[in-house]
């Protein structure tokens, strides 16, 4: 598949992010069926999983945007499931930036594709959109592999979390721009959709891509029968108008409940996503990249059903 260099060009097509063939079928023995419902995540090669289930990123998806991280297997109400926990690498042509680090179980693979796409070159800026463990778990390495990484976004209590970073804090605030030479820039920006109060969002004008950190979460499978994982093996790189079926709101409800605990208690979605919907349109956005689902591609047909899974995660 194709790696981005300094100025990558569109998203590559379906086929570039290879399903399975005929008859194929990744680690079989470790998905959940009815035989092994209640199989421990104990029993499984975790990292070897994580490798098979994500060996079809890095996947290039906008001008200067390359989609990283992974997709992990975890395990709820003894079902063993997998889910994304995404990294998005947005390079100019003088400085580059990494949105989120990634699960520290990736490490291995997020260090080896930083290699590849960086060619050499260090990475410049971290944009961090909130201190937790699948957005921050490797910003320690990070910045002992950078020791010049600027690690960016609203840092009021990352000396808490990682003391040894201190030196590498630099705070934004919302409108604040990102050069990155050659035209292309990041902008941050004010987080709609929330699960903590430092949580910032982001934008690349080049590409159009608005990075969404716990918003627009979800699982995309529609059947959530025993033999389901939520998605299946080969649909993890692909973008949302890929998917061979679209994103339910029973899935989308799943992921929102567990990502954005407030949901379960605040019925507030129908002014959270008029707001998103309106600086969607303002800033002309052609992709959504969230830390947790597949990127959005055709985001006035996921927006409604997010929204709707939103709503139904009210427990009120």
């Amino acid at each position: 598949m194709r790696i981005a260099g300094t100025n990558s060009g569109q998203a590559t097509s379906a086929a570039d992010a290879r399903c399975p063939g005929e008859g194929e079928q990744i680690m079989a023995d470790q998905m959940p069926s009815g035989k092994n419902k209640g199989q421990s995540i104990a029993n499984v090669d975790v990292e070897a999983m994580s490798r098979q289930l994500s060996r079809d990123l890095p996947r290039v998806v906008g001008d200067g945007v390359t989609w990283i991280g992974a997709c992990l297997p975890f395990e709820i109400d003894g079902r063993l499931i997998h889910g994304h926990n995404s990294a998005y690498l947005v390079q100019g042509t003088e400085a580059s930036l990494l949105v989120d680090t990634g699960a520290p179980s990736s490490w291995d693979a997020i260090e080896q594709v930083l290699d590849k796409v960086l060619d050499g070159q260090p990475l410049t800026y971290l944009f961090a959109t909130h201190p937790e463990l699948p957005h921050t778990g490797n910003l320690p390495r990070l910045v002992a592999k950078y020791p010049q990484l600027k690690v960016i976004g609203d840092i009021r209590d990352y000396h808490l979390f990682y003391p040894e970073v201190i030196d590498s804090l630099d705070g934004t605030k919302e409108g604040d721009r990102i050069d990155l030479g050659g035209g292309y820039e990041f902008v941050v920006l004010e987080a709609m959709i929330r699960d903590l109060p430092n949580t910032q969002w982001g934008y690349a004008p080049k590409a159009r891509a608005l990075f969404t950190a716990d918003g627009f979460c979800y699982m995309h499978r529609p059947e959530l029968d025993d033999e389901d994982p939520f998605h299946l093996p080969g649909e993890c790189a692909l973008t949302t108008d890929e998917l061979r079926q679209p994103i339910a709101v029973e899935n989308a409800a799943f992921f929102t409940g567990s990502a954005l605990y407030f949901s379960r208690f605040v019925d507030d979605a129908e002014e959270l996503y008029a707001r998103v919907a309106e600086v969607a349109e303002r800033l002309e956005v052609k992709i959504v990249c969230p830390t947790h689902g597949n990127v959005i591609t055709n985001l006035s047909e996921v927006l409604p059903i997010v929204r709707a899974g939103h709503k139904h995660a009210f427990r009120g």
